[in-house]
């Protein structure tokens, strides 16, 4: 007989409980001893399997090529980081890709390894994303046995907003945090990441406007902007998702948002009706193109970064929801701090 029924009874695993040091919800699923359903036990049979090189992905592969990456991608990850925007902790639900690249001689990666890190670190606290990201791919590196490795997380951190106008009022918000660390040559990169949401207006229809006008009308035009009122256009909503790669130490969020509502007019969730005002007038006042917003943050961005190196990168993504056609836009740039620093001083 191969198997054995498995019996009734449930059998608890409290040699094999998890105590994470973050609050975790924790459930263990009652399941057979592997030898009451089976002739051998677990122990003796992965013993048997790697002694007769029956471990499959260890095995040869029929055909020998090199994989040049491979792994997974999981959703809901928690990761507890120190509160960027200030004291405390966040907790954050990622996006997790755990990749290495596959030797030809190898048929397979480790799955299980994978899931395991993954849950093991969901329990720690770490200063950054950037420190989590470092013990994950070192982890990933060693356990995998990879000469070549990438990880990549994304999540949002939600945060909260005082509104102080006529009414106090507080409002919701988030921000996108992304990072990546390739390992190759051995030498880990890192690439850091903020996703925020802004909006644009339309600098193309107000110039179209004030020339529209006849010399009656000029005075009128003329008066308009003396006062500081900014003339009609269409508005966009934009998602940017701003990068940097190569930098000397963590990216500070705090300093990269001021460098962006230098540049950009952020989106807001709670909005009375003064905010409203004050955020359209901001962007009607300075209007922008979204190829503006890609150069503008860039050359910001490269004030803010005055003490890294010339061969530290930004890259920056962006799609703008067209409120007046029914298509986005969808601009990149990708550059270096030396050729930003080339042409702004």
């Amino acid at each position: 007989m191969l198997m054995r029924p498995p019996s009734a009874e449930k059998h608890s695993s409290a040699d094999r409980k998890v105590t994470p040091q973050t609050p975790l919800a924790v459930h263990q699923r009652h399941l057979p001893e592997f030898q009451e359903v089976f002739e051998r036990s677990a122990e003796e049979t992965i013993a048997s399997m790697n002694e007769t090189g029956r471990d499959v992905a260890s095995q040869g592969a029929r055909h020998p090529l090199p994989i040049r990456s491979m792994g997974v991608a999981r959703t809901a990850i928690p990761v507890v980081i120190r509160n960027p925007l200030g004291t405390g902790w966040a907790h954050l639900t990622c996006h997790v890709d755990l990749l290495v690249g596959l030797a030809a001689e190898k048929r397979g990666i480790h799955v299980s390894r994978m899931g395991d890190v993954l849950a093991r670190l969901a329990g720690e606290q770490f200063d950054s994303l950037h420190d989590y990201a470092a013990k994950l791919i070192e982890v990933l590196r060693s356990t995998q046995h990879a000469e070549t490795a990438v990880v990549r997380v994304s999540g949002q951190l939600p945060y909260l907003e005082a509104i102080e106008g006529v009414k106090s009022k507080t409002s919701l918000e988030s921000l996108g945090l992304s990072i990546e660390a390739q390992y190759a040559n051995g030498r880990t990169t890192f690439t850091e990441g903020i996703v925020f949401s802004h909006i644009t207006a339309c600098p193309c229809v107000q110039q179209t406007f004030r020339q529209s006008h006849a010399d009656e009308s000029s005075q009128f035009v003329h008066e308009l902007e003396v006062r500081q009122m900014p003339l009609m256009t269409h508005s966009q909503r934009c998602r940017t998702h701003v990068k940097l790669q190569g930098l000397s130490k963590p990216l500070s969020v705090l300093q990269i948002l001021d460098s962006i509502d230098r540049v950009a007019v952020r989106c807001q969730n709670t909005m009375p009706r003064e905010f409203e005002l004050l955020t359209v007038y901001l962007a009607h006042a300075r209007p922008q193109f979204l190829e503006d917003v890609l150069r503008d943050l860039s050359a910001d961005l490269t004030k803010t970064l005055e003490g890294e190196p010339d061969s530290a990168r930004i890259l920056i993504d962006s799609i703008s929801m067209e409120s007046i056609h029914d298509f986005d836009l969808h601009g990149q740039i990708e550059t270096t701090l030396a050729e930003v620093r080339a042409i702004t001083q």
